[in-house]
């Protein structure tokens, strides 16, 4: 059983998204809502529209941000680093999805 209360962030931590297209990425969680987290990066997600995530597919960090006064540009300034050091796994999972994905679409059409 998963304990939700390890998966459970505060507004302003920063996690590293585990599924989806955007794993291996870092985010800052910007709100709860239910159970779900919204995450934004302030380059793919904005402040004001943020991503709906599982807790489950995203793993908690040690690091936080404060949340007022934060632009999406002191945001992509904040994660660029964190980023830079994610290790090559997630990014041949995504490209491997991205190269399925397109020729899905290219035998659709």
């Amino acid at each position: 059983m998963i304990d939700m209360q390890r998966l459970i962030c505060q507004a302003g931590t920063i996690v590293l998204a585990k599924a989806g297209r955007d794993a291996g990425r870092f985010f800052v969680v910007t709100a709860m809502d239910g159970m779900d987290l919204l995450i934004a990066d302030g380059k793919t997600r904005k402040l004001e529209n943020p991503k709906r995530k599982n807790p489950v597919h995203v793993q908690k960090t040690a690091g936080t941000v404060e949340l007022e006064g934060l632009t999406d540009a002191s945001l992509r300034r904040i994660l660029q680093p964190l980023n830079e050091k994610v290790s090559g796994t997630y990014s041949k999972q995504n490209q491997i999805r991205k190269e399925v994905i397109d020729d899905v679409e290219v035998g659709c059409n």
